[in-house]
């Protein structure tokens, strides 16, 4: 397998909460990895992936969510639709994500 794309992409996000990019794809094999590129503010602030849907051999979309900020991996690796990468923030906090997709032949 060799890689044939790279997809970087960005954001930020400030206030108490959730703040996510849902990123849409035709179906591909797709390494994703994402990282708190900074923050400002004390607390904590943390980067990861929310969601994705995986791409079933049926053609049908399965679902994948890891719920609440601690149980979302840096990492995944599937043949995927959609992922969504979030930034969890606190009061008065600002944070920067960055997030790599890797597709694979």
């Amino acid at each position: 397998m060799a890689i044939y794309r790279i997809d970087w992409h960005s954001f930020s996000a400030t206030g108490n909460g959730y703040s996510t990019v849902e990123i849409n794809i035709p179906p591909a094999t797709v390494g994703v990895q994402v990282a708190l590129q900074g923050q400002s503010g004390g607390g904590t602030s943390f980067a990861g992936i929310k969601h994705y849907r995986r791409r079933l051999d049926s053609g049908a979309d399965q679902d994948i969510d890891f719920g609440a900020w601690p149980n979302w991996p840096p990492v995944i690796f599937d043949h995927i639709s959609s992922v969504t990468l979030a930034l969890a923030e606190g009061d008065d906090q600002e944070g920067w994500l960055v997030g790599r997709m890797d597709f694979w032949e």
